[in-house]
């Protein structure tokens, strides 16, 4: 009896395992992507036998992102050993506390064991894990080689996502060229598009330009894109407008004695959206008929004006010479401070310089006196039928080459014609000649060019002469060279095409008619156009010769286009009754003396243009061809005259301005013979 008793003393006295026992916590992986999941294992060892723990598994979120619970039981076994797994996020004994359940936000997780019986125990194990979030960033625009001009729009768009798609609401950031951060807006929550047009700035520093997108979100999570190298090059200058005003502050063209010209114009950056130059001061030339720069004027910005003028301005006095005068700037004279430079060619407008006659009042008196005395005899005989060689002496002989010559008139003038016969003379010669035929089917040409009895047909079989179809695309029918004939990139690669097969040889262009370009595009990309065609025709040492119609073109872009042009022929249409009569004024010809009169012609079938000229002026012509002949025999070109004039009618000098009256820079004066 006491053994027993004793025995039961002992088993009173054996003392209860505690309340904690040795916990561990493992999570399994440490590290996972966005998304994914870790197993959570909670393990007793040297509990109670046979003992039932409760326990609560809490999962905190990075950043207050989000919290959740899970309630488990781990039951030891009789060595007081047990454990417990639970997956994170997909179990569904996850309580969530606040935000969600889910391995969504890159970052650290922390894990904390809770007992919660037989006794409410914190924190007896923890652990964490790590979730990463790198975002995937795409820049489908620009792409490396890209080049954009300073002034000129880059759109760049960038595609953000993670491992659980496309990243909406990030920030999106590149640098400028200058190292700037530029954010770039969402154009699609759905896709995780980011895009902007970023204008390349006019001080943008030139060359490599290397694009990294940066992305990154609130949580921390961020990504960079692969880089990608696009090049700045410069922003060309140029002459947006130029005019000339008088004393009285009215533009004008046409100044006399004691008048003061004062030039103005404003400076574009070419690429950019109306953007202009506004500060600095550029170099005015003021050339007199003969070509001699006289002046030399300062223009600086005026805000007033928006754009350069000249206070000082040049005074005409009474021993200039009176004729048309040029007003331009050089070819390259242009800078902004940053690099960006201009024109490519020399810009000028012409003025007139209306001198007094006063002076010469006795001489015109005694001579007009002597003109009446033989104008009834003169007018009876003074007529005579002249071919086509006729527009040689207006011109002052034949048409210089490295040139841009322009056919301006009334519609049915006979534009077409002349260039025809402009054309086949330019072939007959054996040059490489191209039509940009804009009024009519490459069959139609060669048709109403056969009915002047010229055959263009062997010239076309042995390839000297290629018609370029702008016309097909026109009519809707797009089986032409060219299925938008207003694509004007497309047509300076074939007439580029054109002058390389031709091995440097001079060419001959024509282009028959500006009115559809005019009609397809803007003004300014038309005329810049013009310039970069004639440029490239010119540095052949060929000829560039364009027709336009008046009434059909805007008379601000004629008169641009006349101040580019070396040489400009008009062509008028008088009409009385039913009857019509043609007419033709050669304007002006760079390094020619032409004549000022004006001639009537005929467009006769099998000759082409017929003049009506003087007898008697056609006499005076050959005078003055010998009398130029013997001073000139040192020339290597053909000598050519003045054109005969009409008793009232001299001529004007038009020598060699040195490119200053073209927009267009001009090559040597080699001539052709016919």
């Amino acid at each position: 009896m006491l053994l027993i008793v004793l025995a039961t003393g002992l088993l009173l006295v054996v003392p209860v395992k505690a309340d904690i026992p040795p916990y561990s916590l493992s999570v399994s992986p440490t590290t996972i992507s966005l998304g994914n999941t870790v197993n959570i294992m909670v393990i007793v060892t040297s509990g109670n036998a046979r003992f039932a723990y409760g326990v609560t598994i809490g999962v905190q979120k990075p950043n207050g992102a989000g919290s959740a619970v899970s309630n488990q039981v781990i039951s030891t076994d009789r060595f007081g050993s047990g454990s417990v797994s639970v997956q994170y996020p997909t179990s569904t004994s996850w309580t969530p506390v606040n935000g969600t359940v889910a391995t969504n936000v890159g970052g650290v997780y922390n894990v904390v064991v809770n007992q919660t019986s037989p006794t409410n125990i914190a924190n007896v194990a923890s652990r964490q894990f790590t979730v990463t979030a790198m975002m995937s960033v795409v820049v489908s625009q620009p792409t490396s080689g890209t080049i954009v001009q300073r002034g000129q729009a880059l759109t760049i768009t960038a595609s953000v996502a993670n491992s659980l798609g496309a990243v909406s609401g990030a920030t999106v950031k590149f640098l400028s060229p200058s190292n700037v951060n530029i954010t770039l807006p969402e154009v699609s929550s759905t896709n995780g598009v980011y895009s902007i047009s970023y204008q390349v700035l006019i001080s943008d520093p030139l060359g490599s330009w290397t694009i990294i997108v940066y992305a990154s979100d609130s949580s921390g999570n961020s990504g960079t894109s692969i880089p990608v190298t696009v090049t700045t090059t410069k922003s060309d200058l140029f002459v947006d407008a130029m005019v000339a005003y008088n004393s009285k502050g009215v533009p004008t063209t046409s100044f006399s004695t004691g008048d003061t010209v004062y030039p103005y114009f404003r400076i574009k950056y070419s690429g950019s959206s109306g953007t202009f130059l506004t500060a600095g001061q550029y170099v005015v030339s003021v050339k007199n008929p003969s070509g001699t720069t006289v002046a030399n004027l300062t223009a600086v910005y005026d805000a007033n004006r928006l754009g350069f003028y000249t206070p000082t301005g040049y005074s005409v006095s009474t021993f200039d010479p009176g004729g048309s005068w040029t007003i331009g700037i050089n070819a390259n004279s242009l800078n902004d401070g940053f690099g960006n430079t201009g024109p490519n060619f020399d810009t000028s407008v012409r003025v007139d310089v209306v001198t007094s006659p006063l002076g010469y009042l006795p001489f015109i008196i005694g001579g007009v006196v002597a003109l009446l005395g033989g104008i009834v005899v003169l007018k009876r005989y003074d007529t005579s039928l002249e071919g086509f060689e006729h527009l040689e002496q207006m011109i002052g002989g034949p048409i210089p080459r490295g040139s841009s010559l322009l056919l301006l008139g009334d519609p049915g003038s006979g534009k077409t014609v002349l260039s025809y016969e402009l054309l086949h003379d330019e072939l007959e010669t054996g040059r490489p000649c191209a039509f940009l035929s804009y009024d009519a089917f490459p069959e139609d040409v060669q048709g109403r060019m056969g009915e002047f009895g010229w055959d263009i047909i062997s010239h076309l079989r042995k390839g000297r002469l290629k018609i370029i179809d702008c016309y097909s695309g026109l009519a809707g029918q797009g089986e032409g060279a060219l299925r938008d004939p207003s694509d004007l990139t497309e047509l300076n690669i074939q007439v580029t095409s054109f002058i390389t097969k031709a091995k440097n040889a001079p060419v001959t262009l024509i282009l028959d008619s500006l009115t559809p370009i005019f009609n397809g595009v803007e003004a300014k990309q038309a005329i810049n156009f013009l310039q970069t065609v004639g440029a490239k025709v010119k540095k052949t040492g060929g000829l560039f010769i364009l027709t336009a119609s008046r009434g059909a073109i805007p008379e601000d872009s004629i008169a641009k286009i006349k101040s580019i042009a070396d040489g400009v022929i008009e062509l008028t249409l008088v009409r009385t009754g039913r009857k019509g009569v043609r007419y033709l004024t050669v304007l002006k010809m760079e390094r020619r003396r032409i004549a000022s009169e004006t001639v009537s012609f005929e467009i006769a079938r099998g000759r082409g243009l017929v003049f009506r000229v003087s007898r008697f002026g056609i006499l005076r012509g050959k005078l003055q061809h010998l009398k130029l002949k013997s001073g000139q025999s040192s020339e290597k070109r053909v000598p050519s005259t003045a054109a005969p004039a009409k008793p009232d009618g001299k001529p004007v000098d038009e020598k060699d301005k040195g490119g200053a009256g073209s927009g267009l820079p001009s090559k040597g004066t080699g001539t052709k013979q016919r």
